[in-house]
C-alpha cells in the first residue's frame, strides 16, 4: 500500500485505509462507443437511467411531498460583498443537514453555485482559505454568486448522496435571488465525486468544476482509495471517466494536480483524451477543459473561476 503524503492528511486521511482494489473489466456493459450526436445522446439516456437506478437499489428516493426540504435560514452574517446564512435542511431520508448560504449584495437574479467538500470536510471548509478547498465557495460569493455549501456525511457509497445533492439544486432554484437557469456545481476530492454524480444526473446544472477527482477506472484502481466509490453494478458499467460524458454538451472543467496521490496525473490525462473525444462527437469539444497544475490533491482556480463566469456570466476571476 502507498503511504499517505503528509500533504493530504488534512483532506484524504478519513479517505485512506486498507483502500479498495480490484480489476477493470475486460468489456464495460455500457461504454460509450458512439460516433454520431444522435447515438450520443441516446447512450446518455440509458446510461443515465442505468446509474439513476443502480442508486435507487442502494438510497431509494423519496418525493419531497413525502420529505420537505424546510429549508431554514439563521441569522446572516455580514461579509461584505455578501451576507451569510447558516442554515439547514431535510435530506432524501430524514437526515437534517446544515449547510451555508452566501448570498450577494446588490441586485439579483444572480447565478449560483453548489460547493462541494470532500472527505472528512463541512461546509464551513469550502469558504476557509486556510483549508485545501483555498476558500473556493468565498471566492464565488465575492464574484457575484449566490452559493449554496452543504455539510453532507459520507455514505457507505458516494452516489447515496445523489438525492440530497438534488434538493441542494432544488433550493437554489426556490431562492428569489437565483436565476434559476445559471446554477453550476464545483467540488474538491470526494466533493469532486459528487459534482461529477450531480452534474452527469441532474441537467439543471449548466456547468461544473470537478477538481481532484476525474480519472479512469484503472487510475482509480492503481492506488489505495477509498471504496465508497465502488457502487454496486458501477464499476461493471462503463468506465468512471465515461460518467462525464452524460455532462455533455454543457461545460465541465477538471482540476488535476501532478502530484496528486489519489489520482495519479496520467491516469487523468488518459481520462480527459477520453472525455475529450466524447464532447467531439456532441460537436462541443470547447466545452470540456483540463486543468493540469503543479501541486497536491487541492482547489487550484486558476482556470476554474473564468471557466465557471463565462458559462454562468459571474465575476468571481476578477
Amino acid at each position: 500500500m502507498n503511504p499517505i503524503p503528509l500533504a493530504f492528511t488534512g483532506l484524504v486521511l478519513l479517505s485512506f485505509g486498507a483502500g479498495v482494489s480490484g480489476a477493470v473489466p475486460a468489456k464495460f456493459e455500457m461504454s460509450f462507443t458512439a460516433t454520431a450526436r444522435e447515438d450520443a445522446v441516446a447512450w446518455q439516456q440509458r446510461a443515465r437511467a442505468r446509474l439513476l437506478e443502480l442508486v435507487e437499489k442502494q438510497a431509494p428516493r423519496a418525493r419531497a411531498a413525502d420529505v420537505p426540504i424546510d429549508f431554514k435560514l439563521g441569522q446572516p452574517q455580514d461579509k461584505g460583498e455578501y451576507t451569510l446564512y447558516p442554515a439547514t435542511f431535510q435530506g432524501n431520508d430524514k437526515t437534517r443537514f446544515s449547510a451555508l448560504l452566501a448570498v450577494p449584495k446588490g441586485q439579483g437574479p444572480f447565478p449560483a453555485m453548489v460547493c462541494l467538500h470532500g472527505h472528512g470536510g463541512a461546509a464551513g471548509k469550502v469558504f476557509d482559505p486556510k483549508e485545501c478547498y483555498h476558500a473556493f465557495a468565498d471566492r464565488f460569493a465575492r464574484g457575484g454568486y449566490v452559493v449554496l455549501a452543504p455539510s453532507l456525511l459520507h455514505r457507505k457509497y458516494a452516489a447515496m448522496v445523489l438525492w440530497d445533492l438534488m434538493r441542494c439544486v432544488d433550493i437554489l432554484q426556490s431562492r428569489p435571488e437565483v436565476d434559476p437557469q445559471r446554477v453550476g456545481a464545483a467540488g474538491l476530492s470526494m466533493g469532486g465525486e459528487w459534482t461529477m454524480w450531480l452534474a452527469a444526473c441532474d441537467p439543471r446544472i449548466k456547468a461544473a468544476v470537478i477538481s481532484g477527482w476525474m480519472c479512469t477506472t484503472a487510475g482509480v484502481f492503481s492506488v489505495p482509495n477509498c471504496e465508497c466509490w465502488v457502487l454496486p453494478g458501477f464499476v461493471e458499467l462503463m468506465d468512471v471517466g465515461e460518467v462525464n460524458l452524460l455532462i455533455a454538451p454543457r461545460p465541465v472543467l477538471f482540476e488535476s494536480a501532478e502530484n496528486d496521490g489519489c489520482f495519479p496525473v496520467r491516469y487523468t490525462k488518459e481520462g480527459f483524451a477520453r472525455i475529450l473525444a466524447g464532447y467531439k462527437v456532441f460537436g462541443a469539444e470547447t466545452a470540456a477543459a483540463h486543468d493540469v497544475f503543479p501541486g497536491v490533491h487541492e482547489w487550484h482556480g486558476t482556470l476554474a473561476f473564468p471557466f465557471i463566469d463565462k458559462a454562468l456570466g459571474g465575476r468571481a476571476a476578477q
